[in-house]
């Protein structure tokens, strides 16, 4: 049981590490503007794309920095957690602006790709955590197992 424990707090420890130093998965910042930015706003032939780059990133951006100073908006931008959340805000906070500009560009439905992609950023990286945790669930249930085994052979002795 006991190794189960460390077994647990071994691997827990391992994402954290990942997440902490933005190893592999955690590479990249999905909701940090520069990732928006790259994704949305290199596709000008595309009306979609260029509005939720206009319309969207380039509105969050600008109310961002609003709202923080250069030094505040770089950590924000550099830590996953902070800039998704001031993402979040951030659109909130300027919806109706973002609704009239989709409006103007005849794009209303580009939100709704918008919201979609967003929630799949980082359906590859769950896919890979989904993994990684049910082959470390089948391992703690082998282990769990053999002590069940060995548990049962101490006690058919005592009987």
């Amino acid at each position: 049981m006991i190794r189960i424990f460390w077994y647990l707090i071994m691997l827990a420890a391992g994402v954290f590490v990942l997440y902490y130093f933005k190893i592999w998965p955690f590479k990249k910042n999905v909701a940090g503007i520069e990732y928006l930015t790259d994704k949305y706003c290199g596709k000008k032939d595309a009306p979609r794309e260029s509005a939720i780059c206009d319309c969207i990133v380039r509105s969050a951006e600008m109310d961002m920095k609003n709202r923080f100073n250069e030094k505040e908006y770089a950590e924000i931008q550099e830590d996953r957690a902070r800039s998704a959340y001031a993402l979040q805000k951030s659109i909130h906070a300027i919806r109706s602006d973002i609704n009239r500009c989709l409006h103007e560009q005849g794009q209303e439905a580009a939100w709704h790709q918008f919201i979609d992609d967003l929630s799949t950023l980082d359906e590859p990286l769950l896919k890979k955590a989904k993994t990684t945790l049910d082959s470390g669930a089948s391992k703690l249930k082998e282990i769990w197992n053999d002590h069940k085994s060995e548990k049962a052979g101490i006690d058919e002795r005592y009987k």
